[in-house]
């Protein structure tokens, strides 16, 4: 294997990729599929895109744009071996931007960080790989039988679609990498299953809160005519009470739904102090399945799911949803389930649960990303774990995690960095330091030159 190249740059290329990570993260390029308008990802999201074409093509780069502005790339090279970076430019939405120290689409650089929606939950990674491919081409590293193809999604916080299409025109690269998830590496990632619950109603109980399953949600909307007696349950700092309306608004803590420990979700501390509130709706379907599953920080939901764990982790469980209808609560689960579980399994022990609570509960599946997991041993993954190691002086194993990343969908592919802090992605504050930038940027570099050696 190559030596390791130690690389440091200019303080003045530093500021100015830093700048353009901050440029990018302004965009609010919030993902929503429309196959009938012009940009069927949205606006905001082909914006991002060229964004990211234009600098790569100020790089030298070739690049291309789908005409279905349903993906980009911009590569290096004409080999017929391709190393591909997947990468993403769609973000989740903002969460309570009264929890951001500025507004989440008006990144700020501080002295050690930079804050911003997507620093590193796609676009500050993204930029940092367009940056080491730069190097790789501007020092000639490249060998003729290579090129390295970084590919811009636009689609990943919800169906992946844009990868997809990407995958079908052009077929999978030889190997690749996505710079999506936390270093050092990751081997497998559970199943995502993403499921409605469907509860009757409480008279007078008008519940809204979440806008994407895979976030904590922060805030929820309470309209109840006895509203105000839920606050004797509730901290001062967790809500806002309007006695007017009869409005009550919960505050929690967003984050990551792949994580849900490491925030406050809006949604269950509300239902749980409505429990306490009134004693009568303890026996309640949807309360009981809150207060039964649902215990201080337990989100592995083992009443439904005994002995869901693996080498991969537990269940983990995220409510991220809920909306009120004519006919009672839609709650929006994003469920982290073990490698070696599969979906029939999941809705076979939801649907026995639910069924004992209540009939009338409708259990409705809407979205299924499955596991993905590969061996230790493999070369892609000693490759860039040594390099890691290397970089970093550590002696570190690869991760299994909840987390979903292109790589599920590619078969010689894993999740290589950018980041030891992936809870803050979906949270409020994102933020990704200086120091990391730096430090994946050089680990970057010295795997794009090392991958051309995975077959000697």
């Amino acid at each position: 294997m190559k030596k390791y190249t130690k690389y440091k740059q200019s303080n003045k290329e530093f500021d100015e990729m830093t700048e353009n990570i901050k440029k990018l993260c302004a965009i609010p390029s919030i993902s929503k599929y429309d196959e009938n308008n012009e940009f069927p990802f949205g606006k905001e999201v082909d914006d991002a895109l060229n964004f990211a074409l234009v600098l790569a093509k100020r790089f030298g780069f070739k690049i291309y744009k789908d005409k279905n502005k349903k993906y980009g790339f911009a590569q290096i090279g004409d080999g017929k071996k391709i190393i591909g970076i997947l990468a993403h430019l769609d973000v989740v939405p903002a969460g309570d931007e009264d929890q951001w120290i500025s507004s989440a689409f008006d990144p700020i650089k501080k002295e050690n960080e930079l804050f911003g929606r997507g620093s590193l939950d796609d676009k500050g990674p993204a930029i940092i790989n367009l940056y080491a491919m730069k190097y790789i081409y501007d020092k000639k590293l490249l060998d003729k039988e290579w090129a390295i193809r970084i590919i811009f999604g636009l689609s990943e916080e919800t169906t992946m679609l844009s990868m997809k299409e990407y995958l079908h025109d052009f077929g999978e690269p030889y190997i690749s990498y996505t710079p999506d998830g936390e270093w050092p590496l990751i081997y497998a990632e559970k199943m995502v299953y993403h499921v409605n619950l469907c509860f009757p109603k409480i008279e007078n109980l008008y519940l809204k809160a979440g806008e994407v399953v895979n976030q904590i949600p922060d805030t929820l909307y309470v309209k109840y005519p006895k509203v105000e007696e839920i606050t004797k349950f509730l901290n001062k700092n967790d809500y806002q009470l309007d006695k007017k309306l009869s409005i009550l608004t919960i505050k929690g803590i967003g984050g990551h739904g792949s994580t849900p420990e490491k925030g406050d979700n809006a949604i269950i501390k509300f239902l749980k102090a409505f429990k306490e509130t009134f004693s009568e709706y303890e026996n309640n379907s949807l309360i009981k399945f809150i207060s039964d599953n649902f215990s201080d920080n337990d989100f592995e939901l083992k009443n439904i799911f005994p002995n869901y764990t693996d080498f991969s982790g537990p269940l983990s469980a995220n409510l991220g949803i809920i909306n009120t209808n004519d006919d009672g609560y839609i709650l929006s689960f994003d469920l982290r389930v073990p490698v070696t579980h599969n979906k029939n399994q999941v809705y076979s022990d939801l649907s026995k649960y639910v069924a004992k609570l209540n009939k009338k509960i409708i259990i409705d599946p809407i979205g299924f990303k499955p596991a993905k997991y590969i061996e230790k041993d493999n070369k892609l993954v000693t490759i860039l774990m040594q390099t890691f190691n290397e970089g970093m002086k550590t002696n570190e194993e690869p991760l299994a995690i909840g987390g979903g990343t292109y790589a599920r969908i590619v078969k010689n592919c894993v999740a290589f960095g950018s980041t030891k802090y992936m809870h803050l992605m979906h949270g409020p504050n994102e933020r990704f330091t200086y120091k990391e930038m730096k430090e994946s940027l050089e680990i970057y570099i010295n795997a794009l030159i090392r991958l051309q050696e995975y077959d000697n």
